[in-house]
């Protein structure tokens, strides 16, 4: 069966009418459908899905969505002839592809809003995993994002199982995890090892490479070695014997000169602990699945920190780190090599937060144990009047009080403005204290 438009089919009383065709894929067609008040998209299957499918996804409609990220399946459909599909929310117009991302067509509006991003994208499955599912199908067809602000939408969510159970899709070939695609054996059941949050976690940290380098982290020089890549050479690269491009045990597989200019142009701007954190899950962790994958935890930590630290360059506009956890700082910009600006620094515990107009300020700064990194609570803003004059707009339940070098205290209310000067010191709270120094 094929819905036309005009079609209409009803579900627990409620009518649905099919305004057009959306789109289409493997194992569906996708049409925007309205109930007179309300448009929704309605994926309906070209073949009818075994049982343990539909239970599976009728099981996900009734525990819900991980996060609001998740375009996640509303109410399931049958029709009298067994073949199905489920209501989903729209996709708003401001999203756009990851692939449209990858292929030049949509960038991020700058690197802070691309980090927004990955930072969004590993929280959305740190939810999902603490929910008990794993994705089991991460690939760059499976996102959406907003380049202006970093927002993210993750669809296809229909394969989404429980941990370790697995209804036939395994993942997409350069994205899949190499004991997935090598069809390796579970070291506890004995049987054919199964998509989990451990693939998951490489799979996660293939697209964030992608992301920040513009390139798949396995392939380089290899390529040479293969006239076409097919099926077999897709299995040899990421299956029987990966080599991550920079790998510091086996350069075999370096990036190309000439042809994988991107990762070799941004992959050098990385911070180490972003660099080391691919390494770990990409050499140490293509044995020891369980144990040396970088986890969303880690990575959020680790990206929040590369957010915190970048600067502007006043001369060319583009961002870069301030290099403290580096072997030097960085005295001038690496893209227009000019000297590096006079910066703030907000100091709050072991955070370090580079203070300029448009920098935010998120809950995780101010609640170590919070694990909201997106949830922005103050915004860095220039005076009107005199832009040299900066300041932390807050918005938070309590009011601060700040000490300047000499021992004058103020108190700012709690929807007020904290003024940036050196030797600042402020009192969050009882138990959060920061300090801000020039550089």
């Amino acid at each position: 069966m094929r819905l036309n438009k005009n079609d209409t089919f009803t579900v627990d009383g409620v009518t649905y009418k099919v305004i057009n065709t959306l789109g289409e894929g493997g194992q569906g067609e996708v049409y925007l459908v309205s109930d007179g008040g309300n448009t929704y998209a309605f994926k309906y299957y070209k073949e009818i899905p075994g049982s343990d499918f539909k239970f599976n996804l009728k099981n996900n409609i009734n525990k819900g969505s991980p996060a609001s990220t998740f375009i996640w399946p509303k109410k399931y459909v049958e029709f009298d002839d067994e073949s199905c599909g489920y209501l989903m929310d729209v996709r708003s117009s401001d999203y756009v592809s990851f692939i449209s991302y990858l292929t030049g067509k949509n960038p991020f509006k700058d690197l802070k809003t691309k980090l927004t991003w990955c930072i969004e994208l590993v929280e959305s499955f740190k939810l999902l995993h603490e929910k008990g599912f794993s994705y089991q199908d991460l690939n760059d067809g499976s996102f959406f994002l907003n380049p202006n602000n970093g927002k993210l939408l993750i669809c296809d969510n229909d394969n989404v199982s429980a941990d370790k159970t697995n209804l036939g899709i395994l993942g997409k070939m350069r994205y899949m995890a190499p004991e997935i695609v090598r069809g390796d054996k579970d070291r506890m059941t004995g049987e054919r090892q199964m998509p989990d949050t451990h693939s998951d976690r490489f799979s996660l940290a293939i697209i964030l490479f992608l992301t920040l380098c513009l390139g798949n982290p396995f392939e380089g020089e290899r390529l040479k070695n293969h006239v076409i890549v097919d099926e077999k050479a897709e299995y040899e690269m990421f299956g029987k014997n990966p080599i991550y491009i920079y790998s510091e045990h086996d350069k075999s597989n370096r990036p190309i000169n000439g042809y994988h200019t991107a990762v070799l142009k941004y992959y050098p701007m990385l911070p180490s602990y972003i660099k080391e954190a691919f390494h770990k899950t990409f050499t140490d962790g293509l044995k020891d699945r369980e144990n040396s994958r970088t986890t969303e935890i880690e990575w959020l930590r680790l990206l929040s920190q590369y957010r915190d630290e970048l600067i502007t360059c006043p001369h060319c506009g583009k961002e870069y780190i301030y290099g403290y956890n580096e072997k030097k700082v960085n005295s001038t910009c690496p893209h227009c090599h000019n000297k590096t600006k006079e910066m703030c620094l907000l100091t709050i515990g072991r955070k370090r937060i580079l203070l300029e107009p448009g920098k935010y300020l998120y809950t995780v700064h101010l609640n170590k144990y919070s694990s909201e990194y997106n949830h922005a609570i103050g915004k860095v803003i220039q005076n009107k009047n005199n832009p040299s004059l900066w300041g932390i707009k807050l918005r938070v339940d309590n009011d601060i009080t700040v000490q300047d070098r000499n021992g004058n205290t103020k108190v700012i209310a709690k929807d007020g403005v904290i003024p940036i000067i050196n030797k600042l010191s402020i009192q969050f709270d009882s138990q959060t204290k920061g300090e801000i120094d020039k550089q």
